[in-house]
């Protein structure tokens, strides 16, 4: 009796132990997630910066673990792969993306909103070359890159839908447009400008920007709308 007494007792503390060691451990994990957060987004803020300066190929772990002061055994607890990276590294761009559309089109009105989309085309005809990212994406991850085509597709068409919903009840857009199709000839349109611009000779990349933007505006624009846009234009 004495005996399983204090096997009990042992048990007891046995298991007490254990709970104490578990809960310990859970809080120390607890505190470090902060700091493992902190290192994983500097890796790939690192990695986002010199994949768009060089290409993903140019870049080795080595670099940016070298430029981070970081050994390569750290980095992999954050990373098993470069294509984890890089599917980290296009996380970010596209919740950048989503924040930056909420950010600028956010609270304004239709029109303001064209201006903005009109001065977003001409900017981006600026700078026409394709990145050494976007063409290292698409040659040696093509997986990858189609789904990283997806998402910007999808997020686009969510904001072109919303953007003429709005125009349409200022009066600014057509009242009969079928908003799904709208949706997706300006993804389509902005996709063949991207795709064909570097191969358009003889004329400059800002002429082509604003040809496509005009070409997509008159044919949403309803008659009031289409005055009010001449009238902004005239004023820029």
């Amino acid at each position: 009796m004495l005996w399983h007494g204090f096997c009990y007792i042992k048990l007891a503390l046995k298991t007490f132990r254990t709970h104490i060691v578990s809960t310990c451990t859970f809080y120390t994990l607890i505190q470090r997630y902060p700091v493992m957060d902190a290192q994983r987004n500097k890796i790939i803020q690192l990695a986002c910066e010199r994949f768009k300066q060089y290409g993903i190929r140019s870049v080795s772990i080595d670099d940016l673990c070298h430029e981070l002061g970081m050994s390569k055994k750290t980095f992999y607890v954050y990373f098993k792969q470069k294509d984890e990276l890089v599917l980290a590294v296009l996380h970010t761009i596209h919740e950048t993306h989503s924040t930056n559309i909420e950010h600028t089109f956010s609270g304004k009105s239709t029109l303001e909103c064209v201006r903005q989309i009109m001065d977003f085309m001409q900017s981006f005809s600026d700078v026409h070359q394709e990145p050494p990212f976007a063409y290292d994406l698409q040659k040696y991850y093509p997986d990858i890159y189609r789904e990283h085509i997806d998402k910007v597709r999808r997020i686009t068409r969510d904001f072109i839908t919303s953007h003429i919903e709005q125009g349409i009840a200022e009066g600014v857009y057509r009242n009969d447009l079928d908003i799904e199709m709208c949706s997706i000839f300006f993804v389509l349109m902005q996709q063949a400008y991207i795709q064909n611009i570097n191969h358009v000779h003889n004329v400059s990349p800002k002429r082509v920007a604003t040809f496509t933007i005009d070409s997509f505006l008159r044919t949403v624009l309803s008659e009031e709308g289409l005055r009010q846009v001449d009238q902004m234009r005239k004023q820029n």
